[in-house]
């Protein structure tokens, strides 16, 4: 850097020419005269270093050069200097700093007393402070106008300015203040320089000294993100994605907070191989370690899952309704995902039927299927949280990359997922509450539910109840796990089974198991056992299988008073409200309620002309109860 009067000339790199820019400088200065505070306090007087002194007087001068050409005063020097803790002749102390500074400096009229006070007449390239100052807004000159290259010499050549802490040992309030001013600039300038060298390609070789400034300074966020942008264009993607979960595990010890939406949107760019975060050339050439990576991976790359359960073999009926489904799921939905949502009571074959559904669309979702059991009948139900680290380690997410927070997994599995054509099987689920953190936010994947309650609040672009099988539909499926020779033999008891079962797919499973166990026993025989209502339930069991059973879970499900009303209706066949008030002893409006959160429940059936009615079985599972 050449300096004329007023005016510094700074050879502008990366152009080739040979040119330089004018920047003007403050002060004239003396003639060899350099003061050095971007490490410990130097004083040098051509080629001579001069001592600096005590800590004290090193700190009046460190006040006196950043204040370059102004006047401070003596008291101003004390209170800067030493603050509260000055000693009694204070003023005498910092007469003795400032002569002692003036014989060390030496030259006529650089240390001045003016107006009550005293100045360092310093030019502005004789402080090493105001040069990184210059030089650092040069760069951003540079910067603006696009010169990349440019910007990144005149950024190098102000970290060079630096031999270590600012101001190093240096004692006082003053000096702790301008260390913290100093060193927060020389992070700001260090940040946008390594910004500019890896959008030229120089990732592999700013690796090594983002690793060392994240361990330096592990809260600061930029540096977190400039670091795991690197690693990931280095082809190091877990790397980059451990660097992100490290900085949460800092954060969240140390301040006990989260990292902000940058540093969080990176990680999730990272994960879906956003094609933005790769390097624009490869002019960096290898890594620095000269190691071979893997080829960045792509977002065709990353895994598709393929979760859905086998289908039943014995499959049989619900035509309608598997059509209607297909079609909600593939169906065009004007914004978010397709949400389709089967609803019906224990044992009618909700799960059978998404399985079969979603396997019949799976094609057309080429990115994947996730499917989770949310247990929603049982008293440890799924926790949103787990199935959603479930899902994400399925969707190729390393496990040290998911978050601790549900919310925040929540809001990678929609990142995750954005623009992937993917559909998600939701089954048993207890309530809304536990599947909105499972949807997409996206209108590519679909998603496809199924609890016993009917899940309005979803909002659904489509609700199936799934209702009884037909008569017909009940024998055929009664042949399909039997055997067809052997109920076609019998046929009119198979429709006695049929209808003991109340057409209910669970107890029709059930039913057909036991046939098949035993093959001595005629479908009469079997039949007449299940007449008996008094042991109905207790034949439509097999192994763990029952349906008594799956009904005692549902209804340790409902509340309190729904509990009550469930068991003390059994008494009827069927009922209208003003019947059901009577039972209950209660008013006609809260007995509506009741009888419709029974519905809701999947406990009770639909009213048809006003009438509710148990589903046989049902019925008497609770008049047992009762």
């Amino acid at each position: 850097m050449t300096h004329h009067d007023g005016v510094a000339l700074i050879p502008v790199t990366g152009t080739g020419r040979g040119r330089q820019e004018a920047v003007p400088v403050g002060g004239r200065g003396v003639e060899g005269l350099r003061i050095s505070l971007l490490g410990p306090v130097r004083i040098r007087c051509g080629d001579q270093e001069v001592a600096a002194g005590s800590p004290q007087r090193q700190a009046v001068l460190a006040v006196l050069a950043l204040r370059a050409r102004q006047v401070v005063t003596g008291d101003e020097l004390a209170r800067l200097v030493w603050g509260e803790s000055a000693p009694p002749s204070v003023g005498a102390v910092v007469r003795n700093h400032i002569s002692r500074l003036r014989a060390a400096i030496g030259g006529d009229g650089v240390l001045v007393s003016r107006a009550g006070g005293y100045a360092l007449e310093l030019a502005d390239l004789d402080l090493d402070a105001a040069e990184f100052d210059l030089l650092a807004d040069a760069a951003a000159r540079h910067r603006g106008r696009g010169e990349a290259a440019a910007a990144v010499g005149r950024y190098r050549e102000a970290l060079a300015l630096w031999t270590g802490t600012a101001l190093s040992g240096v004692p006082g309030p003053n000096a702790e203040r301008q260390r913290e001013r100093l060193t927060g600039r020389r992070l700001t300038v260090l940040e946008s320089c390594l910004e500019l060298e890896l959008g030229l390609g120089g990732h592999a070789r700013v690796v090594e000294e983002l690793t060392a400034l994240c361990a330096e300074y592990p809260l600061r966020e930029s540096l977190r993100g400039l670091l795991m942008t690197a690693l990931y264009r280095t082809g190091r993607q877990a790397e980059a994605l451990e660097a992100f979960a490290d900085a949460r595990r800092v954060l969240a010890d140390e301040l006990g907070v989260q990292p902000g939406p940058d540093l969080r949107r990176l990680q999730r760019r990272i994960l879906c191989a956003d094609p933005e975060l790769a390097p624009l050339s490869t002019a960096a050439g290898p890594p620095a370690t000269g190691t071979a990576h893997e080829p960045l991976p792509r977002a065709g790359a990353m895994a598709v899952p393929a979760q859905l359960p086998a289908g039943a073999g014995d499959f049989t009926g619900r035509g309608a309704e598997v059509e209607l489904i297909v079609n909600g799921l593939t169906g065009d939905i004007p914004s978010g995902a397709a949400v389709v949502a089967v609803s019906g009571l224990v044992g009618v074959g909700k799960t059978t039927l998404a399985v079969r559904a979603a396997r019949t669309v799976r094609a057309a979702f080429a990115d994947g299927q996730l499917y989770a059991d949310l247990h929603g009948t049982r008293s440890e139900a799924g926790e949103p949280a787990d199935v959603l680290a479930g899902f994400l380690r399925a969707l190729g997410v390393p496990a040290q990359a998911i978050p601790e927070q549900s919310v925040e997994r929540a809001e990678l599995y929609r990142a995750v997922l954005a623009g992937r054509r993917i559909l998600v099987v939701l089954d048993g689920a207890r309530d809304e509450e536990q599947v909105r953190p499972l949807l997409p936010g996206g209108s590519s994947c679909a998603v496809l539910v199924t609890s016993r309650a009917r899940l309005t609040g979803l909002g659904p672009s489509l609700a199936v109840h799934l209702g009884r099988l037909a008569p017909q539909e009940a024998v055929e499926f009664l042949s399909a796990v039997a055997g067809r020779s052997r109920i076609a033999a019998e046929p009119a008891a198979a429709d006695d089974i049929a209808a003991a079962c109340g057409c209910l797919p669970l107890a029709l499973r059930i039913a057909a198991t036991r046939i098949v166990a035993r093959p001595a026993w005629s479908i009469a025989a079997f039949a007449a056992r299940l007449r008996d209502e008094n042991r109905r339930l207790s034949e439509l069991r097999v192994g763990d299988l029952a349906v008594e059973t799956e009904l005692r879970l549902a209804c340790q499900q409902l509340p309190a008073e729904l509990a009550d009303a469930f068991l003390r209706l059994a008494v009827l066949p069927d009922c209208s409200i003003p019947a059901a008030a009577a039972v209950l002893g209660l008013a006609e409006d809260s007995v509506g309620e009741i009888l419709e959160g029974l519905v809701d429940a999947g406990m009770l059936d639909p009213p048809v002309h006003g009438r509710y009615r148990f589903h046989d079985v049902v019925r008497l599972f609770a008049r047992a109860g009762a």
